[in-house]
């Protein structure tokens, strides 16, 4: 028998005689060798379990169905999340929630109607709170690892779009969470139970989310303690000189085992660890002070609780503000420390210096983030208003830049004298107005939320006038004309209507009394006073910010020619380009308005100028801080991207860019298609086009080869531009006043009606360009009829247009015709213009025919070169100096053949006197049919 097999059947055999005979012939170090020998050769590679009879009973098999083995699941993975959510594992929450979403769809199918596990419920609650509810800041999310963070912005997303299947199910959670809380604990347990058992156990038993009945379970109870009885009596025949592992071979060794009483109370402790490590939920409020405990601070001190008083109000002030910017300084705490202080202010003296640095506080609390959030914005507001309060109450009080600083406690015994304070009121004025607009730049304009935004202008404008108010009874003259300016930008975009009702809503809430800047009036008296102070006393580019909203406020009011006087006398169009960027993008929307303006009454040619330079680069979204655009030829880096986004205005102060379109468009068409019409008549008259974009745009129309009816803006542009130029001024009409867009203008009425009367004006002129050549005279009266128009109407168009040289026509009285002028009329028609055209083409192509036959008869080379050859009689001196004059090219007798050769040969026996008078009598008779052509 081999080595192998013998060492195998030899184990039980030997362990029997090791144990029975005393007087064995082995020593205990001998037996001691053969037992290594014995578990090393049962332990090897092809070892087999030698299985006794009872091998089947040991190990107690679990048999589950899909349903339950499916609940288990579920209830587990729904007990992780709960756990890593707790520690804040967003990658282990990530990755058990994908686990967990098949498992749960799985079971839904097998349920058949019934309710889902609550665990569960309570897990997609509870992430949907901590996620979507709660959230966390960008200050929290950095403390995280780059994963964690990563898989918590995961979560946050899947949470809003999960939970809407289980709406219902996380509502009636949220209406009765109280068993919920027993139920979670008890969960929690039972995990960390069966993480126990997990590492002995090959067959986990999991528990379910249903409640068992007390029966079954006191059931399952006694089957486990009879296998526990059972393991217990298994392990007590086994002696206790060797290990468990020495005895079972192959794969008993990894069956269910018994548990020792070690592993028993190691298990224990264990359990009794985790069970103190689990959070208490948190005493009730009432129950805080009869408790017993004490509070303990940072390593193990306990907590001494700080009394403020008004005498210790400088230190702690100087405290916060010295931990102010440091790492690791908790900006939340910060304000609810200076809240407390504000509480034990014992004069007005003091809670200015509180509300200073409360303010501060409260914007560097959101300084990490996109924009301010809007509670706490409206909380920094609320403490601007009540720090104007506290100054106009007190008005011996004033805060300014260059005041020394009252860092002592001289402060407590203030009694009312005047004092002064450091600090900037401007400032905040400025960071709470440039946090409003930041929020809506963020904000999607097309939701509820912008709205709801929108509604905090008004208080926000009310505290800009009492910050007005304050600095124009303190005389401070450099913030007074930053806070107008201020008030002016809330005010030029808006019309007269709405600007009404916002004064009247400030003149409700300010009670800082009147104002010497503002006297009262109308809106445009306001506005006017604003622009007037800051014209006299602001710094340059603070003037010319005023000059410019003042433009455009008289410019969206229809008071075209006051907003041109004023771009024109203060000549910002020349300095303009200098400035920075948002002064630039201001100028544009002057621009943009005073061409809306312009449009709006009549005047066609100052529309199309306002608005050619803007519309034809291209770029009108950038030039006008409303979006961002990618340029074909390079990408803006995500820094530059950014910095545009900044720079955009918000929604609600946007021009519509597509009724600036409509606007370029129509008046291009309007001066465009004449203009085409007349350069066809006269070819002497300037080719350039006067619109290169709307000229492209009608270029690519007709190379069209199907169009359909007009569905967008320029569609109806360019259908109504090709009936202009044929002169169907109805059908351009129509197509003119089919655009929906005019409906945004406030006189819609009156602006298609004025378009209805350009068009008829421009349809006469395009009339008699194009076919004035074709008429001696016309009738004023049958134009008249033609396009709908009064008699004296047509009269003095075509009187402005005989004055201007634009026809070459006379306007006769008394029998009321038009004659035209026959003076240019080689060039009057365009059937005479093809006709000539076409003439000199052929002469050039005959003379061309001509040279060419005449070098292919005399072998490539002249006429009277190859004769003069012949008459000297073989290949002599003169033939070679004749070849290589020729070869010369400009040298020699070449020069008098090509000159011969270009008059075609007449006259040609000057220099040559070889050449026979076959040549010169071709030559004159090419010089007499070229002269009969001629």
């Amino acid at each position: 028998m081999s080595r192998f097999f013998q060492n195998v059947n030899d184990s039980e055999s030997s362990d029997s005689d090791f144990s029975s005979s005393s007087d064995s012939e082995f020593s205990e170090n001998e037996l001691e060798q053969k037992q290594k020998q014995t578990s090393t050769a049962a332990s090897g590679r092809f070892a087999r379990a030698a299985y006794d009879s009872d091998s089947d009973t040991d190990v107690k098999r679990v048999m589950k169905n899909p349903r339950e083995k499916q609940m288990d699941e579920a209830v587990k993975l729904s007990t992780d999340i709960l756990k890593a959510m707790r520690t804040d594992e967003w990658q282990a929450v990530s990755v058990d929630y994908e686990k967990l979403l098949p498992v749960v769809k799985k079971l839904t199918n097998l349920l058949k109607g019934e309710s889902l596990p609550r665990v569960f419920i309570r897990c997609l609650a509870k992430l949907e709170d901590r996620t979507i509810k709660d959230g966390m800041n960008k200050e929290q999310l950095s403390k995280l690892k780059a994963a964690d963070a990563r898989a918590f912005n995961k979560m946050k997303q899947r949470m809003r779009k999960d939970n809407k299947s289980y709406a219902k199910d996380i509502s009636a959670y949220r209406e009765n969470p109280v068993d919920s809380a027993d139920e979670e604990a008890s969960a929690a347990n039972a995990a960390v139970e069966s993480g126990s058992e997990d590492e002995d156990q090959a067959v986990p038993s999991m528990q379910t989310a249903r409640a068992v009945p007390k029966a079954k379970q006191a059931a399952r109870d006694s089957d486990m303690d009879s296998d526990d009885s059972q393991w217990d009596m298994d392990d007590s025949e086994v002696s206790s000189s060797e290990s468990e592992d020495e005895r079972q071979v192959g794969f008993s060794r990894w069956l269910k085992k018994a548990p020792t009483k070690d592993e028993g109370s190691a298990k224990k402790t264990k359990k009794d660890r985790s069970q103190r490590s689990t959070p208490a939920p948190a005493p009730q409020a009432d129950a805080d002070e009869d408790d017993g405990f004490t509070t303990v601070g940072k390593g193990g001190k306990v907590a001494k609780k700080v009394e403020v008083t008004a005498e210790s109000l400088n230190k702690h002030l100087k405290a916060i503000h010295d931990a102010r910017g440091r790492k690791g300084t908790d900006k939340k705490e910060t304000v609810v420390m200076l809240g407390s202080l504000l509480g034990v202010a014992g004069n007005a003296l003091q809670r200015c210096k509180v509300l200073m640095a409360l303010i501060s506080a409260q914007f560097d609390e959101s300084s990490s983030q996109s924009y301010m959030p809007v509670e706490q914005w409206k909380r920094s507001q609320s403490s601007i208003n009540e720090l104007l309060s506290t100054l106009e109450a007190n008005r011996q009080l004033s805060i300014f830049e260059t005041a020394d600083a009252h860092d002592d406690d001289s402060d407590v015994s203030y009694a009312g004298e005047e004092a002064t304070l450091r600090g900037s009121v401007v400032s905040f004025i400025d960071r709470l107005d440039d946090e409003f607009t930041r929020s809506l730049q963020t904000i999607d304009p097309h939701t509820p939320d912008y709205i709801e935004r929108m509604r905090d202008s008004v208080p926000l404008y009310v505290t800009i006038a009492r910050a007005q108010s304050y600095f124009e009874r303190a005389a401070l003259q450099e913030s007074l004309c930053r806070v107008v300016l201020r008030r002016i930008e809330h005010l030029y975009y808006r019309t007269d209507q709405v600007n009404s009702q916002v004064e009247a809503a400030a003149a409700a809430l300010e009670t800082s009394g009147e104002s010497r800047i503002v006297s009262g009036g109308d809106i445009e008296s306001v506005v006017h006073g604003l622009c007037t102070f800051l014209y006299q006393h602001a710094d340059p580019l603070l003037r010319m910010r005023a000059m410019l909203m003042h433009i455009f406020n008289h410019a969206l009011h229809k008071r075209y020619y006051v907003a041109r006087d004023l771009l024109l006398m203060s000549h910002i169009q020349e300095s303009a380009h200098q400035a920075d960027v948002n002064t630039q993008v201001l100028y544009n929307r002057a621009l943009a308005q005073m061409g809306l303006a312009a449009f709006r009454l009549g005047l066609v040619r100052e529309a199309f100028e306002h608005t050619v330079e803007l519309m034809s680069s291209g770029h009108q979204r950038e030039l006008l801080a409303q979006g961002v655009g990618q340029m074909r030829t390079q990408q803006l880096s995500p820094a530059e991207e950014q910095l545009q986004r900044q720079r955009q205005l918000p929604f609600h102060i946007n021009i519509n860019l597509e009724l600036l379109e409509c606007v370029f468009l129509t008046a291009s068409m309007l001066i465009e298609i004449p203009f085409m019409a007349s350069a066809n008549a006269n070819p002497e008259t300037r080719r350039t086009a006067t619109c290169r974009v709307f000229r492209r745009m009608l270029d690519y129309n007709e190379r069209q080869v199907f169009l359909g009816p007009p569905e967008n803006t320029r569609d109806h542009i360019m259908a109504a531009a090709k009936a202009l130029a044929d002169g169907d001024w109805l059908a351009a009409r129509d197509f003119i006043q089919a655009i929906k867009i005019w409906s945004l203008l406030p006189d819609c009425e009156e602006i298609k009606d004025m378009l209805a009367s350009k068009i008829q004006i421009e349809a006469l002129r395009t009339y008699l360009f194009t076919y004035s050549t074709q008429f001696e005279s016309v009738g004023l009266d049958d134009l008249a009829t033609m396009f709908d128009l009064s008699r004296g109407k047509v009269y003095s168009l075509l009187a402005r247009m005989v004055y201007q040289d634009e026809l070459q026509a006379s306007l006769d009285e008394v029998s009321g015709v038009l004659v035209f002028s026959r003076a240019n009329f080689e060039a009057s028609s365009r059937l005479q213009q093809t006709a000539l055209m076409m003439s000199n083409k052929v002469n050039a192509f005959a003379d061309i025919n001509e040279r060419m036959f005449e070098l292919k008869n005399n072998g490539g080379q002249a006429p009277g070169d190859r004769q003069g050859n012949a008459d000297q009689g073989g290949r002599g001196q003169g033939d070679r100096d004749s070849r290589s004059n020729y070869q010369r090219g400009p040298g020699g007798g070449n020069r008098d053949a090509q000159r011969n050769r270009k008059d075609g040969g007449a006259g040609g026996n000057r220099n040559n006197n070889g050449r026979n008078t076959n040549n010169n009598r071709r030559g004159g008779g090419n010089q007499q049919r070229r002269g009969g052509r001629q």
